[in-house]
């Protein structure tokens, strides 16, 4: 399940027509070996408690992982195309998932940051206004310790 730090669910990715088309273009066992390898990755961050940064997930050489027919066969050759086409797989993947997760949009990391607030991993009775100041000392802390 993803949401924005307002309790606005997401329900569908950004931009589906274009991720249907590139997603059209890769075979569905590529995309399972895709959605398979996020989830784990994700799961991770989950057990370490850290943000998910979609732009620091692939790594800056696809060659031979999961995401390379991104590369080939859904964008033709098209990093632009692929690097979006990745930041909307996560995003996919995050809606589809269990747990609420919650975005925001960082300049810094020219990209998509989703994460789980501290909340979730203790206490359920909490304020939407705690909510939001937990939510945002988190990504202050994770952004300052890099």
């Amino acid at each position: 399940m993803l949401s924005n730090i307002e309790q606005n669910l997401v329900k569908t990715v950004w931009h589906k027509k274009f991720f249907d088309v590139i997603k059209s273009n890769i075979s569905s066992e590529a995309y399972t070996k895709m959605v398979r390898e996020l989830n784990e990755l994700i799961d991770q961050k989950i057990e370490q408690r850290e943000i998910v940064v979609a732009g620091f997930l692939p790594g800056s050489n696809w060659s031979g992982t999961a995401w390379e027919p991104i590369y080939l066969n859904g964008c033709k050759y098209d990093e632009e195309c692929s690097a979006k086409f990745f930041g909307l797989l996560v995003c996919q993947v995050l809606i589809d998932r269990p747990e609420t997760w919650y975005f925001i949009r960082q300049d810094v990391a020219k990209s998509m940051i989703y994460f789980i607030p501290e909340n979730q991993y203790k206490k359920e009775n909490i304020s939407e206004e705690e909510k939001k100041l937990i939510l945002l000392e988190k990504l202050t802390n994770e952004f300052v310790n890099r």
